[in-house]
């Protein structure tokens, strides 16, 4: 066993200490530091910078840390500081909601060094969880929390060796009749032409809907796209950039989820539409003159909105927001399930509409119709195919027929030219 060398000395009128850290090259290496008035601030000062230069310049001992505050420090520097690189604000709140509101109350006591060897009490807590009537899909995202937490402890920290979480298991639970139907929601023609006429041209919600079904965008996208520099008429084509979301007090732009940069064709109805849209919006910029609202975004992706007559400096540049009231009031994501959403439910009596169904309808009616499913994926800006492939059933029937079809076309023209090559 090698020991280390230390201890305190005077030197003239103060005290000093001492002691040993690893070698470099195989030589000694000492820290020494003086200054002090007696010999017993030299010992105490001694102590705490050797348990400093044991935990690596650490202000705590992982084997003293709770699991409170090992949690928090987790969102703080594996979440919090990687927004927009790897992780989005959504995340990082949905996390801290989870972390505050069932993981906290329940293991937030333990010392995190004890809580690794105790995935029994881990499974308890997802036992009781499924007893109070929890949803799969709830206990599945209080879970992977947790254990999202723990596999960073072992990996970079190095604070703890097991995760606690990694033999839990959810088990069987009943079919969630209910949520299955409203996950598995498609809206029908009839369905669409119905909230169309409820939700007009002219109306500040009208293109929530119509963006989304036409090219299956996500919510925040599709409230992010700006009808200035989005869109490109001559090539029929919008820009998937960035999404909208909610930062503290502050509507913002993000990058899209999962980082889906992609630039979608669209079709002549939806185009029809944006070109409408910006003619209405132009006149209403007319009509309320001066006090028409005005948005920007700013260095910091932040949106603000001003008068017309007031002017705004240097470090705005000026956006047309998809949705707006007339007098240019930004409509934001919130505004779709909190008002849109609870209007088709209740008055016209489609209980299973939701925020996402648009989306889904979309990539559905492309995985029916037989378009590839690579074509999906990068339409819909999935991470993988797996995610598409998971979600959507495809008309194979219709995939290898049309492969048939353009296989023998290609064959046919290649044989017509042949033909005429040899004439000549």
């Amino acid at each position: 066993m090698v020991f280390m060398a230390e201890g305190v000395r005077k030197r003239g009128k103060t005290w000093s200490y001492y002691f040993d850290t690893a070698k470099i090259n195989g030589e000694r290496n000492k820290v020494e530091k003086g200054g002090f008035k007696t010999q017993k601030e030299a010992v105490a000062a001694r102590a705490k910078a050797i348990a400093e230069y044991n935990e690596t310049g650490r202000t705590f001992s992982p084997s003293s840390l709770s699991v409170s505050d090992y949690l928090d420090y987790w969102l703080e520097n594996a979440i919090r500081k990687n927004i927009d690189h790897g992780y989005t604000y959504q995340t990082y709140r949905a996390y801290r909601q989870k972390i505050e509101g069932k993981i906290k109350p329940k293991f937030g006591i333990y010392k995190l060094e004890s809580f690794q060897y105790s995935p029994d009490i881990v499974q308890a807590w997802v036992d009781s969880l499924k007893a109070d009537g929890s949803a799969r899909e709830s206990i599945r995202g209080y879970l992977g929390c947790l254990s999202s937490a723990m596999n960073y402890a072992i990996l970079p920290l190095g604070y703890i060796r097991c995760n606690p979480c990694a033999p839990v298991k959810i088990g069987k639970m009943p079919i969630d009749v209910k949520a299955k139907e409203l996950n598995e929601y498609i809206c029908s023609n009839e369905d669409f032409s119905r909230i169309l006429e409820r939700f007009p041209k002219g109306n500040k919600y009208h293109l929530s809907f119509t963006v989304p079904y036409y090219t299956g965008t996500r919510i925040g996208e599709t409230f992010a796209l700006d009808l200035m520099d989005d869109v490109d008429f001559s090539r029929h084509e919008i820009s998937i950039n960035k999404q909208l979301v909610k930062i503290g007090p502050d509507w913002c732009f993000r990058p899209p989820k999962y980082d889906s940069y992609r630039t979608l064709k669209i079709g002549a109805v939806l185009e029809a539409e944006l070109k409408e849209a910006i003619r209405q919006r132009k006149e209403c910029q007319l009509k309320y003159g001066p006090d028409y609202l005005k948005t920007y975004v700013t260095s910091g992706n932040t949106i603000k909105q001003f008068p017309a007559y007031m002017e705004t400096g240097t470090g705005y540049r000026e956006i047309m927001p998809l949705c707006v009231s007339p007098n240019g009031k930004i409509i934001t994501p919130w505004s779709f399930p909190n008002c849109c959403v609870q209007i088709i439910r209740k008055q016209l009596g489609i209980p299973l509409f939701h925020a996402h169904c648009l989306r889904h309808t979309h990539g559905t009616i492309l995985a029916e119709n037989g378009v590839n499913p690579k074509t999906v994926m990068e339409r819909l800006g999935h991470k993988d195919i797996a995610t598409t492939l998971g979600t959507y059933t495809f008309n194979t029937e219709s995939m290898q027929k049309s492969a048939v079809d353009i296989f023998e076309k290609a064959v046919n023209n290649e044989r017509r030219y042949a033909t005429r090559a040899g004439l000549s």
